[in-house]
């Protein structure tokens, strides 16, 4: 017996809960599992190592006076992509796909588009069956979604995208708003529910129980103490337990860069990761993840991340008061801007990162019924009321900074060694001169802000002023002038074993492990580098976990 692995032939085993497919994680990706396998006339338990259900699914989204900040799922050629006139052919949303996924590796002539033909299976099977997917959690009354006419993706103008928009979908509610995170979640629970589908909340799946031909015939959940509890599975067990945004070695060891914490729900801690070492899983995509901005203040576990920086007067500059990064692309690409490595002084040049902003930005910007924030569930770092909480207020350049350097003394068990360069005001001058020479131009020559449409309308309210670029403006010649300190953080992670097209995990030859399965954030992510669109992560969770649950309960 391993420390995570009992192996045993399945008569020999003391089962206490015997049923057909186990799934592992109560998300969207393991309600779309659970329900696929039921309607396939499987018997199922949904085992949640936390006490309430609903994994990170259920903290996405937000509501802010009344407002709503909905939970999309993003799939490709969707049934009511049609009844609105719209079309995503195939081999046109596959080099999206791929363009994204693997940059380095793309070539559009190549038969597989230049990626290893593992992975172009998978994004050959997001595009086939995510329809089948939400088609059939439509059909059964779980989501009976709608598309998000109008919403684009957050590569709307490259020439591979010919189907910009329509892909979003939402869940609408009986009030006539957009679904959240844990609408969906207790949606989906319903018609489980209905289906007979059982459920045990503080039961986390740490142990695989395997016999001598290396099938996967149960699991050991609970704690190794004195409630562990052994589960019996006919069919098959499927893993949905998110990534390891929580478990900060596996973090440090294994992402592209310094990450101080994220946004996916507390029990997210590479459980997973750890099993596949005693079982010999092929681990990939262990340092990507779905990167955005954090409050330094809100580390390591944000009530929420900064999507969206808003404002027109409104830069982001490194501790050098440098300019690095486009503020209006998307919080994904953002997030890479904090990896840039100084080899002369071996620092992280732009780790942490501040975003200094006008009066007039905070007068527009605080409140957009669209964005709430951060502190609320929603995405913008802009406080409600100014100079509150993680916000500092400077009536001068030179009085923010020091509230800036202030903060950055006060975190230094954070973020040891970050303080303001000496000659960080005069170096911050030099760039708002800069920052005001291009508005008048209306071209950003240095990132390009604002040169696409996503950017522009996630801009904020523009000012109607005249000014060539809505994403641009001068900088007010007086105070008070704001700053937010950013850092990096994730949503989760994008790493652990590779799954092929019938979402079955793959050891290190390849083959896969009779019984096993994986969707969501829990594997290797299909999408590798991208994030195409907001709703992403669910449709990758929710198509994956629908062939899980459907491929395990037809094991019979």
């Amino acid at each position: 017996m391993g420390e995570r692995v009992l192996r045993a032939q399945r008569e020999d085993v003391p089962w206490d809960i015997t049923t057909d497919v186990v799934v592992a994680g109560s998300g969207a990706a393991g309600w779309s599992a659970a329900i696929g396998a039921a309607l396939s006339g499987a018997e199922v338990l949904v085992l949640e190592k936390d006490v309430t259900v609903g994994g990170t699914t259920a903290k996405a989204g937000g509501r802010f006076d009344g407002e709503v900040a909905s939970t999309w799922l993003w799939i490709c050629n969707h049934p009511w992509m049609a009844d609105l006139g719209l079309a995503d052919p195939r081999p046109e949303a596959l080099r999206y796909l791929a363009r994204l996924a693997r940059p380095e590796l793309y070539d559009p002539g190549h038969p597989t588009l230049g990626l290893p033909p593992a992975e172009h299976a998978l994004l050959e099977t997001f595009y086939d069956r995510g329809a089948e997917a939400v088609a059939g959690l439509a059909e059964c009354g779980a989501l009976p979604l709608r598309s998000l006419a109008g919403t684009l993706d957050y590569y709307a103008d490259l020439p591979e995208n010919a189907a910009p928009n329509g892909r979003g979908l939402y869940l609408p509610m009986p009030d006539g708003t957009e679904g959240l995170g844990m609408d969906i979640i207790e949606a989906m629970r319903s018609t489980a529910d209905s289906l007979g589908v059982g459920l045990r909340t503080g039961s986390a799946v740490w142990g695989l129980v395997m016999d001598d031909d290396e099938q996967v015939v149960g699991v050991a959940a609970g704690t190794r103490a004195s409630d562990q509890v052994l589960v019996e599975a006919r069919r098959g067990v499927v893993f949905a337990t998110g990534g390891f945004t929580h478990d900060e070695d596996l973090r440090r060891n294994h992402l592209r860069g310094p990450v101080l914490g994220g946004l996916a729900s507390a029990g997210c801690t590479g459980d997973l990761v750890r099993i596949s070492a005693e079982v010999g899983l092929d681990l990939a995509g262990m340092n990507e993840a779905w990167h955005v901005p954090m409050v330094l203040d809100h580390a390591p576990a944000p009530v929420s991340g900064a999507f969206r920086l808003p404002g027109d007067s409104m830069i982001v500059v490194n501790t050098a008061g440098h300019r690095v990064v486009d503020e209006k692309t998307t919080y994904n690409e953002m997030t890479r801007a904090f990896f840039a490595w100084d080899p002369a002084k071996a620092v992280y040049p732009n780790l942490p990162l501040v975003m200094v902003y006008d009066e007039d930005v905070s007068r527009r910007c605080r409140s957009m019924p669209e964005d709430a924030p951060v502190t609320e569930g929603g995405g913008n770092p802009l406080p409600s009321v100014a100079g509150e909480g993680h916000e500092l207020v400077g009536e001068t350049w030179a009085e923010l900074a020091q509230r800036i350097d202030e903060k950055l003394a006060a975190y230094q068990h954070v973020l040891p060694g970050a303080r303001l360069d000496e000659r960080f005001v005069d170096t911050l001058h030099e760039t708002l001169h800069r920052w005001a020479q291009m508005s008048e131009q209306g071209v950003d020559a240095d990132f390009g802000r604002g040169g696409t449409s996503t950017e522009r309308r996630r801009s904020g309210p523009p000012r109607h002023d005249g000014m060539p670029n809505p994403t641009m403006h001068a900088f007010a010649e007086s105070g008070p002038y704001y700053a937010v300190v950013l850092v990096p953080g994730v949503l989760d992670t994008k790493g652990g074993p590779r799954i092929d097209t019938r979402a079955r995990m793959l050891r290190t030859d390849g083959e896969p492990v009779p019984g096993l399965y994986g969707a969501g954030n829990a594997v290797a992510s299909p999408a590798c580098q991208a994030y195409w669109a907001g709703g992403t992560t669910l449709g990758l969770a929710v198509t994956f976990g629908w062939i899980a649950g459907v491929d395990a309960a037809g094991r019979g």
